[in-house]
Order: structure tokens, then sequence, then C-alpha cells
């Protein structure tokens, strides 16, 4: 049968992805079950293949949902579509209009990351259009109020540019404090988190202690990339959670969406607090439904909830099995770091235990089957509300890092 790797995706939700109050982007549609000719197979016989699951990046590098200039000279983009109709009206020789025309032109042809000389152009057309419309206010000419019936859009168009643009620059311009991470256990363990590009980086004298946060800019927002912080299991992660919630927090960020959030290690981005996106319960408890359903998961008035003796699908213990190997990893690194001469025949028990322990205490039953369900389906729909993030982290890194600023 299909494993995780050949679940089918929804199509495509952008723009705006992941919406929350503060990201742009539109929930995934609700899930639905593909349906099968009737009597090949019933409902509670669905296989984990035929979920539907919400649209994620490829992890070649996500799509960022940002304006720039070459929308503007696109037909098949909105703003395209407003500039078009804009420029449909022809300014008379010595007009004002002519200036703002020539601006829009100009504006159109300059790079993505030409930062300044967009924000420049913007600024010029907005002084250029109040300078018309105080010269036009009582011309009633047909031309006239034909630009009139223009402006707002216009307008408006510019307005979001400049908006997103002080929003790039506020990201660009942000520095983490630099603080010195040192571990209350281990006094030879010690980092700083600096902000390099779309990054937040471990940089450490220690070459073995590295990670890192990514994001991209979706809109006025920011989306969380990519984790990871190594060795694990020494704390470093709680750190690079608080240092990207004070960012995001620092930016005017309430919530910030997961793009893609590898299913082994959905315990630990439940751990620091990740919960469904807001408006997207409906079809959260809809796929984790379809999760416990395929992973055995029944109830009927005479045996309540219970695990069905016949099903036959391993997507349980695919999950469990991922997530003891990484456990596993995460044991046997710790346990290098601390100890680099503890020898291969060690650490092979060290990971053999934890993933064992693992195995056995995950179990197929129905708590455990609900915790892998709603995990699965969490991972499609993962945000952080950022002022609880910045709370929990807060805790966790004072638990175990001394910090001198």
């Amino acid at each position: 049968m299909l494993h995780e790797n050949h679940i089918k995706a929804g199509s495509p939700s952008l723009v705006s992805a992941h919406t929350t109050s503060t990201s742009g982007k539109s929930l995934p549609a609700v899930p639905v079950l593909k349906q099968k000719p009737k009597g090949q197979e019933t409902p509670l016989q669905k296989k984990e293949e035929d979920i539907i699951q919400p649209q994620h990046d490829s992890g070649n590098g996500a799509t960022v949902i940002q304006r720039k200039p070459s929308d503007w000279r696109n037909p098949a983009h909105a703003s395209g579509v407003k500039i078009s109709e804009v420029l449909q009206h022809q300014p008379g020789y010595f007009s004002t209009w002519k200036k703002i025309v020539a601006a829009i032109n100009e504006y159109k042809a300059l790079q993505e990351n030409a930062y300044a000389q967009r924000t420049q152009k913007l600024d010029l057309m907005t002084t250029l259009i109040g300078t018309w419309k105080e010269g036009h206010k009582d011309d009633t000419t047909e031309r006239v109020q034909g630009i009139s019936g223009v402006l707002p859009d216009l307008e408006e168009l510019i307005s979001d540019e400049q908006d997103e643009l002080k929003f790039v620059f506020n990201t660009r311009q942000y520095t983490t404090s630099e603080s010195q991470y040192t571990s209350k256990i281990n006094r030879d363990v010690s980092f700083t988190v600096v902000k390099q590009g779309a990054k937040l980086n471990i940089v450490s004298d220690d070459p073995r202690i590295a990670g890192y946060i990514e994001y991209d800019l979706v809109g006025y927002s920011i989306q969380l990339k990519h984790f990871e912080a190594q060795p694990e299991g020494l704390g470093l992660g709680s750190v690079l959670m608080n240092e990207f919630a004070a960012f995001a927090s620092s930016m005017g960020i309430a919530i910030v969406d997961v793009q893609m959030a590898a299913l082994s290690a959905m315990g630990a981005y439940e751990a620091f607090g990740g919960v469904p996106r807001a408006g997207s319960q409906v079809a959260f408890a809809h796929r984790r439904g379809q999760y416990e359903n395929v992973m055995g998961l029944r109830n009927n008035e005479q045996d309540g909830e219970h695990i069905a003796e016949d099903h036959d699908d391993d997507t349980y213990n695919n999950f469990i099995n991922e997530e003891a190997k990484a456990i596993g990893n995460t044991k046997v690194n710790k346990a290098e770091f601390e100890n680099p001469d503890i020898g291969k025949e060690n650490l092979d028990r060290i990971r053999h235990e934890a993933e064992e322990a693992h195995k056995a205490k995950y179990v197929r039953n129905v708590p455990n089957v609900k915790r892998v369900a709603r995990l699965k389906a969490l991972s499609g729909f993962l945000s952080y509300n950022i002022a609880a993030l910045l709370n929990k982290t807060a805790g966790m890194v004072a638990s175990k890092w001394d910090m001198e600023y």
C-alpha cells in the first residue's frame, strides 16, 4: 500500500496562504475522502493515501508572497490589471498625470530587491497624485473624471506596496541582542544567536554546536520555513524558538504559521505550543478523524471507543517507528557530544534502547492512536501564537541557560 510520501496533496491555496489574523494565506479546503465505486470498500476501510493533505511547500525554496514591480507589468496579475486600466487614460501634454504615468512605467521596470528606489518612486507617485487631485478638484471634464475613477485603485496599490516595503525594511533591520547563552549544566557549551538574512543562526566557537531558524515573508507576516539544532537534547531549540518569537513580536506579528513540519518532529513542535491555525478547526478536526479511522479507531454503543481487530493499515506503526528513529538519533547525538570517546558499541546500545522504549510506550491503543492522529493532522495546520510561544520558551530557556548581555 501507499505510505506517507505517496499521500496526495490538495490544490494550492495561495494567495493568501495560512490565513490567520496576520498572515496572508487562505485556508485549505476542508479535506474529503476520494469516492470509490460502491461496494469496493466501506468508509471505515479508507486508507491513508485517500486522505487529502493540505498543500505544503516542496522544501526546494518556498514561494514568498510579496508584491513586486513585475506584477505591475503582468497582465495576468491583479496588480497588472489595475495598472492597465490606469494607463488607458492618456495625459495632457503638460499634465501632472503625464508625470504619474512616467513614474508608473519606471516603477514597473525596477527589480524586486531595489527597495530604496521602489520606495522613492512610490513616494513620488503619492506626491504627484496629491498635486493632480488638488489641481483638478473642480474639473468635470470627461478625461479628468475618467482618471478620477481609476485613482482609488492606484492609490490602494501604492499604499499596499509601501506597507510591505516598510515591513521588509523592518525585518531586514532587525538585530538580535546577541546575548551569550551558557549551559547551566555544561559551562563549556555556549553560543549566541545572530540574525543573518532570513535566518536566526546559532554561532559558537564549538563547531559541533549549530542550528538555525529560517523564515519567509508573506505579505505583512512571517512564516517559519525550517528549524533545526544540533546536537539535539541540549535545549538549543528552545533558545532558537524564543529568539524567533522575540523577532516576530517586535515586528508586531501575533500569529506565525509553519510551512512544512516534519512528521517525526511533530511532538517537539506541539511541545512548543503549536496549535491549529485560527479558522481551521473544522478542517483540522475532519482530518484528525480521518486519521483516527485509518489507524483503526472505532466507536459504537456496544464497545465504545476501541481499536478494530481487522484493520490492516500500518500508518500508526510507521509514525511510531519514525518517531523512535528520531529519538534514537537525539539520544546518540547528545551522548556523543557529551563523551566523544563513547564508542560505536555504546552508541548502538543507546540508540536501540531509546527506540525500543519509545515503541513500548506507544503501543497501539485508543489514547495513542488519538495522539498520532492529532499530530499528523496538526502538521498541515500548524501555527504559533507568538505571545504564548515567547512566554513558554522563556521558561524553557531560563531553566537551562544563563544569559550574558
